[in-house]
């Protein structure tokens, strides 16, 4: 089996999406056209649309790729508890704040949000018996929708205030609020 054009594919695929990253350096997502981002990946446009239908196929790509880096990362650390999980979540953001910047400065955060949840019932089934996802299968989806609208609304606040507040602290705050009777 010839794997070389897979790997050929994967690596110009992975050319655009950085290239899509450099351009929202000075454009908003909106503004960049699938020329410019031909250009600065340096290749060709037929290229472009051989491995991509259009610029928000280019996003899904690299939103994909954010998702499953977190949720190994997630993984990796095997958190059973839903405050440790959250924390490693503004931790992951944390640790690339150029990106979410860049993203929340193209108004793309919200965004996000599908795939998050996507892969929500993923992280919960990691943390949780399978007696407990049985026993709540039917309202499951609207508790994780719930849960990840929220730590996203969170996230979009954190971003749109510059993470002033680091990451640890912020959990710790928040933790605490829900915690508190006077909330």
């Amino acid at each position: 089996m010839n794997t070389t054009n897979g790997k050929i594919a994967e690596h110009s695929k992975q050319k655009i999406a950085d290239a899509l990253l450099r351009v929202m350096e000075q454009y908003t997502f909106k503004e960049i056209t699938v020329t410019q981002l031909a250009q600065e990946s340096q290749l060709s446009r037929k290229t472009f649309y051989r491995l991509f239908q259009d610029k928000e196929s280019v996003l899904s790509y690299l939103f994909e790729k954010i998702y499953i880096e977190c949720l190994s990362e997630i993984k990796s650390k095997e958190l059973t508890h839903y405050w440790d999980i959250v924390q490693c979540y503004f931790d992951f953001w944390g640790s690339r704040p150029e990106l979410l910047t860049l993203l929340n400065r193209s108004g793309l955060l919200p965004a996000l949000f599908e795939g998050a949840y996507k892969y929500s019932g993923e992280i919960f089934m990691q943390v949780r018996s399978q007696q407990t996802i049985t026993e709540f299968s039917v309202p499951l989806p609207y508790l994780l929708a719930y849960s990840m609208g929220g730590i996203h609304s969170m996230l979009i606040k954190w971003a749109e205030s510059g993470m002033e507040i680091p990451s640890n602290e912020l959990i710790s705050k928040l933790r605490a609020a829900f915690k508190s009777e006077e909330i």
